[in-house]
């Protein structure tokens, strides 16, 4: 006989699994029909690239750029995974190919952290990360969002393992992404891996390097042209995905994301004096990482993958101490992330959660957990 907790986990799962199912085969559709606009950008700024010109059209070079990139110099050479080969129909396999590794990696992880509370909750937590809507204009725009996220889900399962180095690469590979992988490092500081934290930025160093002698633009050219002079016009138009803040307090996009980095460094200097690793699991600190990022940095609605960790750890504490503002607030940060981004955009209230609710279940993750620690392992 089931109980009705394991029947009402039994129908999420099974709710989530189909929408989730519905959202991956709506991108699919749409980038095969050709919708993955962000994914031929990409493919324009490695035309540049390949040829030995940086793309930045400000930047004085022999040739003029083409593209105009926003991402980092260590994401160029990066392209060279999807777009190589020289056919974007192979660029567009590679990257729906990784990003469900990614997604699989989630799935694992989702299962494993969920699964001590009985195979309906593990079930749940396999559906979690392919419910997100994300999902759907991720693969149709052609974007890195879920191929991150998978990313740094294996860092945290590397660290979990004190696998270092490995934790490290992954960290920088989903450094492409910088807003949502930055906040990840602090967990390098929190676990006190120390390696890990040298190898994933010494490699991020080496593929800057690497792209600015390929293309002859020396640092300090790159940020006099590039970050110093870009207007950001695109964390306005971010609507309400993580940047509500600068529209509250009415900030210029530039200052925002310096106080943003700001806050950031406070939090990694807070880490450095004490050791921490008792005061909270791996698992909780990834969840606050993933709303850090979420809050604090520029990222559309595709970008919400990121996340998984903290939805994965609000409903771990929600069906370990079972506290109606526990289960709450991981109803509502669930409702935030699952439905359909058009019904959330066009909604104030639903908008306002969007941003609200991760800040909520970050603070409550903040609380004292040594049970949770003990229940799931993951410390």
């Amino acid at each position: 006989m089931f109980e009705p907790r394991s029947i009402f986990l039994l129908f999420m799962a099974i709710i989530l699994g189909l929408g989730g199912c519905a959202y991956l085969a709506k991108g699919f559709t749409v980038a095969w029909k050709g919708g993955d606009s962000d994914l031929r950008i990409r493919e324009r700024e490695w035309g540049d690239f390949e040829k030995g010109i940086y793309p930045n059209k400000r930047l004085e070079q022999p040739v003029k750029a083409t593209a105009h990139s926003v991402y980092p110099p260590w994401a160029l050479p990066k392209y060279a995974v999807f777009f190589g080969a020289g056919d974007f129909v192979w660029a567009r396999v590679a990257l729906q190919t990784l990003s469900m590794l990614g997604l699989g990696v989630m799935v694992w992880l989702g299962w494993r952290e969920l699964a001590p509370y009985g195979w309906q909750a593990g079930l749940l937590g396999a559906a979690m990360a392919p419910a997100i809507s994300g999902n759907c204009s991720a693969i149709a725009l052609g974007q890195f969002s879920i191929l991150c996220a998978g990313l740094l889900a294996a860092q945290v399962v590397a660290m979990k393992a004190n696998r270092q180095f490995f934790a490290g690469i992954c960290w920088a590979l989903a450094m492409i992404k910088p807003q949502i992988a930055l906040p990840f490092a602090l967990l390098f500081l929190l676990e006190r891996q120390w390696r890990g934290l040298i190898a994933g930025s010494a490699f991020l160093a080496i593929l800057s390097v690497g792209a600015f002698w390929w293309t002859g633009v020396s640092p300090l050219d790159f940020l006099a042209a590039g970050p110093a002079q870009e207007k950001l016009k695109f964390v306005r138009e971010s609507g309400f995905f993580g940047t509500t803040w600068i529209e509250w307090l009415n900030l210029p996009p530039r200052v925002a994301t310096g106080m943003a980095l700001g806050i950031l460094g406070v939090c990694g200097i807070v880490l450095l004096p004490r050791d921490w690793r008792g005061r909270i699991s791996l698992l909780n600190a990834a969840g606050i990482c993933a709303a850090l990022g979420f809050v604090l940095f520029y990222h559309r609605q595709y970008d919400n993958q990121m996340l998984f960790p903290l939805m994965l750890a609000i409903t771990a504490l929600a069906l370990l101490k079972k506290t109606f503002l526990g289960v709450s607030l991981s109803a509502l940060l669930a409702l935030s992330l699952y439905l359909p981004a058009g019904w959330v955009a066009r909604s104030e209230a639903l908008s306002l959660l969007a941003f609200l609710a991760p800040v909520a279940a970050a603070v409550f993750l903040l609380g004292p957990q040594d049970s949770l620690k003990k229940k799931n392992g993951m410390t």
